[in-house]
């Protein structure tokens, strides 16, 4: 009888973990720096229960206009820029926030916070708590991790903010392709482009994580200017 419910026991555990393994959320990350208006400055694209929208910055990473037009979409008169200050911020060796861009419906997670930690690369074990300040052609499972010299993509305000190659520093997918190449990009956004190389050890895309959503840490919420709904 002891034997018997010693093994029923044992074949509940196992199905326990099975269960938890099947439950966590899996991703990838990659990283942008496209300088464009990011889509949660938008009202319109806040998530149910935040309160915002996330700053946008002029040519001068400044405090965007009334009424300013996306750069990416604009290319003259009163224009919107990504921020500055939307870089990676180092907290320890293991831990850093920063922002990025996640999901393909803007309402579904803007200004939300996630942390994930690498299971892949260079970074593997280390962890990051973003919050969501873009949406839109990125899957509900993967961060585009807001990174100065993390490539274009599709759009490319920066070489109107700041004169960058017409494809933008390094690859247009991708970014520069190793920390001797930040040089490249303008002071202000220098050490941001490095946390790529020095803190996490590589070019981070589509390296695999684990993640969760998580409230944000007033550090974040303070640079972006929107909180969302508690979790």
């Amino acid at each position: 009888m002891f034997t018997s419910r010693a093994l029923f026991l044992g074949i509940l555990a196992a199905l326990s973990a099975a269960t938890c393994l099947h439950a966590q959320t899996s991703g990838t990350t990659t990283t942008t720096w496209d300088c464009c208006e990011p889509a949660c400055g938008y009202a319109s694209n806040l998530s149910s229960g935040a309160k915002g929208p996330v700053k946008s910055c002029n040519k001068s990473n400044g405090p965007a206009a009334s009424g300013a037009q996306n750069a990416c979409f604009a290319s003259s008169g009163n224009l919107a820029f990504s921020c500055d200050k939307y870089q990676p911020i180092i907290v320890n060796n293991t831990l850093s926030y920063g922002f990025a861009g996640h999901g393909n419906t803007a309402t579904s997670t803007c200004c939300k916070c996630y942390q994930f930690t690498w299971t892949s690369g260079a970074a593997a074990g280390k962890s990051m708590i973003v919050q969501a300040i873009n949406a839109g052609g990125i899957t509900d499972t993967d961060f585009d991790i807001y990174t100065p010299g993390g490539g274009v993509g599709d759009y490319n305000a920066c070489t109107a903010q700041y004169g960058a190659p017409s494809g933008g520093w390094g690859r247009q997918y991708g970014g520069v392709t190793s920390d001797s190449q930040c040089s490249e990009l303008p002071s202000n956004l220098q050490a941001g482009c490095h946390w790529r190389w020095q803190w996490a050890g590589g070019d981070v895309n589509e390296w695999q994580i684990t993640y969760k959503q998580v409230n944000c840490p007033s550090q974040l919420t303070s640079i972006s200017g929107c909180t969302p709904a508690s979790i």
